[in-house]
């Protein structure tokens, strides 16, 4: 008989869009520490015709561009995705000419959504185009589709101890006055910040916009909701990582609509709940996702480095206090 797994004594709720947080999950459970998922985006393939024709006039036209950025690892994956559709399958030309209605969304959403073809997207990315990505998550799913050094320029913040991963990092890196009278490409979800692009623009580059997918607030059913509670108010200490200011606003939402009052009166019950909730520490890795969190009421945040492997070790050190008095019973 092999030696007994350990305990999980601490729990980490992840709020990543569904099915993206399996690594750090991983991690966590070698760690000895368990994990719910509790996502607070839920991210779909672009299937607005509109937005499919900007998105695919841009793909179809990358040799026009001095550069591309992605905004986030769903940029990379989505865009990469409707790239290998358009460039390999036969029905491009019909999505190309304005494919509507319920055959066209679902034709295009078919389409985006196959993960597996990015693995071809090399094949049709031009090596000439460098490519700008806000970090090392996007920087990997480009790698993951063939798009990496020394074949291809790109351009990421360096990591390290005090490393950013934002559009400010980003925008250090780049030569932005090299860009005056060229053409820029920026792939995002729907909206976001508009910093990237008003600077480019600023510096006198011409700036397309194009989405790849759509974000929504998720709506977690009663099941979700218990089992989240009953994590919460358990004697198992839980904690949260918010890796989205976006994330954290819809959070506040759900939070506001399941606890708030009515005529004044709590649901019976929920204010120790939602204390509770409130009461428990969260991980973040940058300011503004602080803030947000804060705005939404919570008080106990730990902002740690950049990147999963700074966000692991925040939460091993969280953990380890129990942890040691639960491995010496």
């Amino acid at each position: 008989m092999g030696p007994r797994a350990p305990v999980p004594s601490r729990c980490v709720i992840l709020t990543r869009p569904d099915g993206q947080s399996g690594a750090l999950a991983a991690a966590l459970q070698a760690q000895g520490i368990d994990s719910f998922a509790f996502p607070l985006l839920h991210i779909a393939a672009q299937a607005d015709a509109a937005a499919l024709a900007a998105l695919d006039t841009a793909l179809n036209d990358l040799c026009a561009y001095a550069l591309a950025v992605f905004v986030s690892p769903n940029a990379v994956a989505h865009a990469l995705s409707r790239l290998v559709f358009l460039k390999s399958s036969a029905g491009a030309t019909s999505v190309n000419t304005g494919a509507t209605g319920a055959t066209g969304a679902k034709r295009a959403n078919a389409a985006t959504g196959a993960a597996g073809a990015v693995a071809s997207a090399t094949a049709y990315w031009p090596v000439s185009l460098p490519v700008a990505v806000v970090g090392p998550g996007s920087a990997q799913a480009l790698a993951d589709a063939g798009i990496s050094p020394p074949q291809h320029h790109v351009i990421v913040p360096p990591g390290g101890p005090d490393a950013r991963f934002d559009s400010e990092a980003l925008l250090a890196e780049l030569d932005v006055a090299a860009l005056a009278g060229r053409r820029v490409l920026i792939v995002r979800g729907d909206g976001g910040r508009e910093l990237l692009a008003d600077t480019f623009r600023a510096a006198g580059a011409q700036v397309d916009i194009v989405s790849a997918y759509t974000r929504r607030a998720p709506a977690p059913d009663s099941a979700v909701w218990a089992a989240l509670e009953a994590r919460l108010t358990s004697s198992v200490p839980c904690a949260w990582v918010l890796t989205s200011s976006e994330a954290v606003r819809h959070l506040a939402t759900m939070l506001a609509a399941r606890y708030g009052t009515q005529e004044g009166v709590h649901t019976p019950g929920t204010p120790h709940v939602l204390a509770q909730i409130l009461a428990a520490p969260c991980f973040t890795s940058h300011a503004r996702i602080a803030d947000a969190a804060r705005a939404a009421g919570f008080d106990r945040i730990t902002q740690c480095a950049a990147g999963d492997e700074n966000l692991l070790a925040a939460l091993k050190t969280w953990a380890d206090p129990i942890q040691v008095k639960h491995d010496d019973r």
